[in-house]
């Protein structure tokens, strides 16, 4: 408790600048003597709670191109099936590839008819293209973003399969039969998707979800990636397709859809999530069950069922063109809990949920309890290195500076190596464009910078010099895209850079433990802050 007090006593005196949007004010303790008192008790506060808490849930250390050959492995193609596959495909994909020269030529053309051609072709080619148009959809620095929007439109046909084959399904991964596990189970599915359908059912007196994966959905993935490599290395040689880069889009992909056919791995990510998140009461994820026992399966996933409403209700609009009603206090709570989600996400535990967007994200408000905001869909996370961390908390600071060319620089370093941009001329020309973006949209902390504008500048920088970001920093850029967009649909006057800037700038002074002692507290100090400002 006194070392509770003690760091609070210090946060509540950090200098004045780091808490406010105003610069030039004196600090009252310099970084050092914060350094030296906070990281005093810190340290021993985050080993305590290490020692009470035990140690974090493992991750597999297999992911990538292993795991991908263990999916292989479990179903694995045939010649004739390859064959069929590919001729279906070839007949899908003929009106695109005979109208690719044109598009390379007219422009008009190729926005207006061949992109939606690109669209309605993927939409019809099955679970891994439709998936693959989705993850392209946000990667405005690989493809035009006329083409990206086109495809933003591009939703999964996920029929449900049969009540019959979850039955079988879950009694082979239980191994016992279904009526004497569940006291009760809803044949008709609660959700579906392109991967798995969603049941809801009762165990052990508690609702529950009951996840279970679509037949032969391995073996068609498993047949389309390998297509689509053949497919990817082809268009390098077609005129009007070379440009798009598929090959290099195809490799990021594949890797980010492995690990979402793998429930077990999906259950995984949920141990980890909660306890990264445990002290957190009101930011939680749904729990991994394991009924009887049994180790986890590839097919079937049972979790806590976790109430609440998709905050995609309130910031999609309704058929009449309104959005169901919210209160400003609870806007806020959703606006600010997801960012300190996704700050402590990116400053602490380096594993981002690699899918935010409000129809991934509850908010349970009942009356007479204090609100939680639940994150749903787990299976594709992006596990952060210290350089990948260092390297995107560069550029959140280059922005809240409004420094374009240490925005440059951090931009460079979001690949192990730079393909096109390289050399003295080609980096010069980059940063200076980068500067003028800034002078022109991003002053930094404190004067209204309009978050999603500079980081889409960013991006057309980016694939206008045809810079390199691997996949990891792009998961973070268009979580923070999504966040942003949330914010101006739900509280349009919260300034995410601003209210970000106490973590940011405590991050930036003290040293991991002390920071990961002092994050509670950070939290408090910044409602603290913020929170007449939106409520009021």
């Amino acid at each position: 408790m006194a070392c509770s007090s003690a760091l609070l006593f210090v946060l509540l005196l950090v200098p004045a600048g780091t808490w406010s949007a105003r610069d030039g004010e004196p600090p009252l303790l310099s970084p050092r003597q914060i350094r030296r008192i906070v990281l005093a008790g810190g340290a021993s506060t985050v080993v305590a709670k290490r020692v009470a808490r035990g140690f974090p849930p493992p991750l597999r250390s297999v992911l990538g191109a292993r795991e991908e050959a263990a999916l292989v492995d479990e179903a694995p193609p045939g010649p004739v099936a390859l064959f069929m596959r590919a001729l279906a495909l070839m007949l899908l994909f003929l009106p695109v590839l005979l109208t690719a020269p044109l598009a390379a030529l007219l422009g008009p053309f190729r926005r207006r008819v061949w992109f939606w051609l690109v669209t309605r072709a993927l939409a019809s080619a099955g679970t891994a293209f439709i998936k693959w148009g989705q993850w392209a959809a946000v990667r405005p620095d690989m493809f035009p973003e006329r083409l990206c929007a086109e495809l933003g439109e591009l939703h999964s046909r996920a029929p449900e399969h049969s009540f019959a084959y979850s039955r079988r399904e879950i009694e082979q991964a239980l191994g016992a039969p279904l009526d004497t596990v569940f006291e009760r189970f809803e044949p008709r599915a609660l959700a579906s998707g392109s991967i798995a359908q969603v049941h809801r059912a009762t165990l052990g007196g508690r609702e529950v979800a009951v996840k279970v994966r679509h037949p032969r959905v391995v073996e068609r993935i498993v047949t389309d990636f390998t297509l689509m490599r053949l497919a990817a290395e082809a268009s390098a040689h077609v005129p009007g397709l070379s440009y798009l880069n598929l090959k290099a889009s195809v490799g990021q992909f594949s890797e980010t859809m492995v690990a979402q056919t793998r429930l077990d791995i999906e259950g995984e990510h949920l141990d980890r999530f909660n306890w990264n998140f445990g002290p957190w009461r009101d930011c939680v994820f749904p729990r991994r069950l394991t009924p009887l026992g049994r180790p986890p399966s590839k097919a079937v996933l049972v979790e806590t069922y976790e109430p609440g409403e998709l905050v995609s209700r309130y910031t999609v609009a309704r058929a009449d063109g309104t959005h169901a009603k919210l209160s400003k206090s609870l806007a806020h709570f959703i606006v600010s809990r997801g960012e300190d989600m996704y700050l402590k996400m990116l400053l602490v535990d380096n594993l981002m949920h690699a899918d935010l967007h409000p129809g991934n994200i509850l908010l349970d408000a009942p009356r007479g309890r204090p609100p939680r905001i639940v994150l749903l869909d787990v299976g594709m996370v992006a596990r952060l290195t210290r350089a990948e961390s260092a390297a995107f908390i560069s550029l959140l600071h280059a922005m809240g500076a409004g420094d374009g060319a240490a925005a440059a620089r951090s931009v460079l370093r979001f690949a192990e190596s730079q393909e096109v941009c390289v050399g003295t001329e080609r980096v010069s020309v980059f940063t200076e464009d980068m500067r003028t973006l800034f002078l022109d949209r991003c002053r930094g902390y404190g004067t209204g910078v309009e978050f999603g504008s500079v980081l889409r500048g960013v991006l057309g920088l980016v694939r206008a010099h045809r810079v390199t970001l691997e996949a990891n920093y792009m998961t973070l850029v268009m979580n923070v895209l999504c966040l942003e967009s949330m914010a101006k649909e739900l509280l349009p006057e919260y300034n995410v850079l601003d209210a970000a800037r106490p973590l940011l700038a405590t991050h930036r002074r003290l040293p991991g433990i002390a920071f990961r002692a002092a994050l509670p507290l950070l939290r408090f100090v910044k409602e603290l802050r913020f929170a007449p400002m939106y409520t009021t």
